[in-house]
């Protein structure tokens, strides 16, 4: 079934907000160097972002699925033409 892009945009808001918020609250209590803070935050972006892409996906589908939509509803999706072809 169709999420289109959504489930990676809420994946990049939410691990963005995430990260942000963690990486500020230990550079205000911390003196770490550059290099400390690339491995630590690197590494931790990407296991978030992968670890919540598949639950994500999941739930958008599910949405749609509760909602009749993308193919749940029993109809197929009517293709509109462009308006200006």
């Amino acid at each position: 079934h169709r999420a289109d892009d959504l489930p990676a945009y809420l994946v990049i808001v939410i691990v963005g907000h995430v990260v942000l918020g963690a990486f500020m609250g230990v550079e205000a209590t911390s003196t770490l160097s550059t290099w400390q803070h690339i491995a630590i935050w690197v590494p931790l972006t990407i296991l978030l972002s992968v670890a919540l892409l598949q639950p994500i996906k999941g739930a958008v589908i599910g949405l749609q699925w509760a909602f009749y939509m993308h193919g749940f509803g029993g109809e197929h999706d009517v293709i509109e033409p462009h308006p200006g072809a």
